[in-house]
């Protein structure tokens, strides 16, 4: 049986959700980086596709082995572009900027923190993948 461990759902959905993380990370710098300039509307970048294009329902239902068994369709990375949009709703100063300094600070640390959680879990992926490949030689 071969095993093709570097096309894995799980590697290439982990890499997708940095890649978002990376582009939110930018996103943030930008609100940041004009939190000065009159007239600018904070943005943000949509990461509630995510779950979507996770769960597709275009693909093979799996077999339900027992009558309790939940039926769903297989799960499969389909990702798409991240999208940005400009943040409604937000209070603006007198110069017509509505970046909250505070808020962006947050949320970038949260997407740093993200970010951290999934290169570790990327990390044991690959030492997981390594450590096969060295047993296998023995």
């Amino acid at each position: 049986m071969k095993i093709d461990a570097l096309q894995d759902q799980t590697l290439n959905a982990m890499g997708h959700y940095l890649t978002r993380l990376s582009k939110r990370q930018q996103v943030i710098s930008s609100n940041i980086a004009n939190i000065d300039t009159p007239g600018f509307k904070t943005k943000e970048i949509s990461f509630h596709a995510t779950l979507q294009e996770l769960v597709s329902t275009n693909t093979e239902p799996l077999r339900a082995t027992r009558p309790e068994h939940l039926t769903m369709g297989e799960w499969n990375f389909v990702p798409l572009e991240a999208e940005v949009y400009e943040v409604g709703g937000l209070p603006a100063r007198p110069d017509r900027n509505n970046v909250d300094i505070d808020k962006e600070m947050l949320k970038l640390s949260e997407t740093s923190i993200a970010f951290g959680v999934i290169a570790q879990l990327l990390r044991v992926k690959f030492r997981t993948i390594a450590s096969s490949i060295n047993e296998g030689r023995g």
